[in-house]
């Protein structure tokens, strides 16, 4: 082999390289992003706040939990189960942590319906009272665009035909998001995935090492 031939060999092989790097870095990024573990989102945060009401009837503003790790998830009082088990999954994680740095939110979906009547009896039922974990609701339109705007949550009126019972009133994707004491959005989880609540357990311990290092 010629010394020319040799050369673009060489520059040949070196591009084959490269682009198999990229192309192996897709990839795993892909499958990452697909595996249901944490959504794969550019860095976002609560740019802006907006007034609750609490099962209190208390008005609440996020920027109250600044400097708090906090969970913030869906809920509604109607649901017909899988509200519950989001719910029973924030107890779980309340219990295990058992950290005054630790916050829960739920976010009512059916604020039209859900007052503080309607939430204290829910948490009431499913046992889930206390200071650390707000229960709120909202007007209607301002709330539901918040949610979304600002978390990415959100969800669809289930078409009437389609309801499996009176309280199918949704269609929405059950997801927990993690947000860290400088009001950071650190991760979308799933609460009925092990990867993903593995990986939001660590998560949680990291974002309260910060919380905690904050304030040294």
């Amino acid at each position: 082999m010629n010394k020319n031939n040799k050369l673009i060999y060489l520059m040949v092989a070196g591009a084959l390289l490269l682009v198999g790097g990229y192309i192996l870095i897709w990839t795993l990024n892909s499958r990452a992003t697909s595996s249901g573990t944490q959504s794969t989102i550019v860095e976002r945060r609560v740019d802006r706040d907006i007034e609750l009401t609490d099962a209190d009837g208390v008005t609440r503003h996020f920027a109250e939990l600044s400097g708090k790790v906090w969970l913030v998830a869906h809920v509604f009082t109607r649901c017909p189960g899988q509200c519950a088990g989001i719910s029973v999954v924030l107890d779980d994680l309340r219990s295990e942590f058992d950290d005054d740095g630790l916050h829960f939110v739920s976010v009512t979906l059916d604020p039209e319906h859900d007052g503080p009547t309607e939430l204290k009896d829910f948490a009431t039922k499913h046992e889930l009272l206390g200071d650390d974990w707000w229960f709120v609701t909202g007007e209607p339109g301002p709330l539901n665009a918040y949610m979304k705007e600002v978390f990415l949550l959100a969800a669809q009126e289930n078409p009437e035909a389609d309801r499996s019972s009176e309280g199918d009133l949704f269609l929405h994707e059950p997801r927990i998001v993690l947000v860290g004491h400088d009001l950071t959005l650190r991760g979308w989880f799933y609460p009925f995935d092990g990867k993903s609540m593995s990986a939001l357990k660590k998560e949680i311990k990291a974002a309260l090492t910060d919380a905690k290092r904050a304030k040294n």
